[in-house]
């Protein structure tokens, strides 16, 4: 299966009608709407993230008017036809010497069963409940190409032995939403001269990982790695079993000529030194012993996306004992050539504890017009609502635990955690909401409104949490402390102004 010619890519009619799947000249020639379709958001996601690598290797824009081009129009069939020329024999999932992502001739004392190629199906304690039974039983040839695509970039290593992607283990994937699914992903290819500038290497055309394994023991240095390998990178040794008789794929439910239903993988080491560009995540630094040290976002915490938007989207130099930030390149690129539009912000990966996969997270984030020009008044909102999180957790901390150095004992529950939990989910209703709408006209007024409603959701989670102990007599000093710690920290968040227009009430 070719991943340039034949046809494995689930779409639907953006205006509705049946799903069916089509090749790629079909996705990038025929001008009717179309999204993909497929069951699980990840695997969606994934497919997504694989075409924008395909035709950002095949044809990067050369400036910001082909860019521009590219999305208002199709290809035409020659131009389509020319561009994937040089490259038939590189994305074949089934090429005798050289298959898509697989490494020939990997030995292994048994075959491993699909579903271990889909991240979260097994081996984490709730993936019963989250998963239907039989998801990884026998793949298709575009969700086999999809799984090893995904497993490579953007989910934790296979266990001991096995090494992660570049971006790490579980990376967060940043991505622009366009009206469908061509437009989306013209939207998130990067120009030539923006390649230029992030990956000055780009040009060179090494081998992909397939075609020029990665050697056992081998030290890399980021900067070498080219453009193809890179966004492509393989990092374990896979092979996919030959196929069976065929049938219906368990992942997408399309009828397939022929299934597969096992790999193979061995264990091997190696070395990357530095940090190479990713163009589709958000990048930390921080600085330690004097060096700064760069990493890629992920999840570590249940908090919602909304948590993550400053890192994200605003770009921060970083300081001793402060964070920096780098958006994703796709970003940046966005806001010079289309400034003063919305943006529909895609934001997935997973959420991790070593191999087991936890969650799932599948986002998508709305900003209002000019959202690059009100950068500040987004972190401000973002630092808000953390802020009001805080002082609920603080208050309930007390009430929980006790004030060290004091007779004030608390009452031995959790409560801040179960009131954290709630504080997010009710959040998570009005910021993204809030962040849909923002304009620079009404950000004063917007963050006072959003101040005095996270004041009432903390006032309320307060007293629901705390409700069963109130009648308690040997709580009852605790539970006055932590009110009126609340109410200080709570205080404490709002600018001067509303504190003295609230004395004045």
């Amino acid at each position: 299966m070719n991943l340039l010619t034949d046809t494995w890519i689930p779409i639907r009619p953006l205006d509705g009608g049946p799903t069916e799947k089509i090749n790629l000249q079909t996705l990038l020639c025929d001008p009717q709407k179309r999204t993909l379709c497929l069951p699980r958001d990840d695997m969606e996601l994934a497919t997504l993230q694989l075409l924008i690598c395909l035709l950002q290797v095949i044809w990067p824009p050369k400036d910001d008017s082909q860019f521009r081009q590219r999305i208002g129009q199709v290809f035409t069939e020659e131009e389509f036809q020319n561009g994937i020329e040089p490259w038939l024999t590189t994305f074949d999932l089934t090429h005798p010497e050289h298959p898509f992502m697989q490494v020939k001739g990997v030995k292994a004392k048994a075959a491993t069963g699909m579903d271990k190629l889909l991240a979260g199906l097994t081996g984490a304690t709730n993936c019963t409940f989250v998963n239907e039974p039989g998801q990884g039983g026998a793949l298709c040839s575009g969700c086999a190409a999809t799984a090893l695509f995904n497993q490579a970039n953007n989910a934790p290593g296979f266990g001991g032995g096995f090494k992660s992607g570049l971006r790490g283990g579980t990376p967060v994937t940043t991505l622009i939403r366009g009206e469908d699914i061509r437009t989306t992903l013209w939207l998130n290819v990067l120009t030539k001269t923006r390649l230029d500038a992030c990956l000055p290497q780009w040009q060179e055309t090494p081998k992909a990982t397939w075609q020029s394994p990665i050697k056992a023991g081998e030290k890399i240095q980021a900067a070498t790695i080219g453009l193809l390998r890179g966004l492509f990178w393989q990092p374990a040794h896979i092979e996919l079993c030959p196929p069976v008789s065929g049938g219906h794929c368990s992942a997408c439910g399309f009828k397939s000529d022929s299934l597969y239903d096992g790999f193979l993988k061995a264990k091997f080491n190696f070395t990357v030194e530095g940090l190479w560009p990713h163009p589709h995540s958000p990048r930390l630094q921080q600085i330690k012993k004097g060096n700064t040290e760069e990493k890629f976002l992920a999840f570590t915490t249940a908090a919602p996306s909304w948590t993550q938007i400053s890192r994200i989207l605003v770009s921060k130099q970083v300081e001793k004992g402060k964070e920096g930030s780098a958006p994703a390149a796709i970003l940046v690129q966005l806001a010079d050539i289309f400034p003063h539009h919305k943006l529909q912000l895609i934001i997935g990966g997973y959420r991790n504890n070593q191999a087991s996969i936890l969650e799932r997270r599948h986002d998508v984030l709305s900003f209002n017009l000019g959202w690059e020009t009100h950068l500040d008044v987004i972190n401000k909102i973002v630092e808000t609502g953390l802020g009001y999180k805080t002082a609920l957790r603080k208050a309930l901390f007390v009430f929980a635990e006790g004030l060290k150095n004091s007779d004030l004992k608390g009452a031995g529950v959790s409560v801040h955690e179960v009131a954290e939990r709630q504080y997010y989910r009710q959040s998570d209703l009005l910021i993204p909401d809030l962040l849909a709408t923002l304009s620079s006209e009404s950000a004063s007024k917007t963050l006072q409104n959003l101040r005095a409603q996270l004041q009432r959701v903390c006032e309320q989670l307060f007293e629901q949490v705390t409700a069963p102990y109130v009648h308690h007599p040997k709580l009852i000093k605790a539970l006055a402390v932590a009110r009126v710690t609340l109410r200080k920290h709570l205080s404490d968040m709002k600018p001067q102004g509303e504190k003295d227009d609230s004395r004045a009430a």
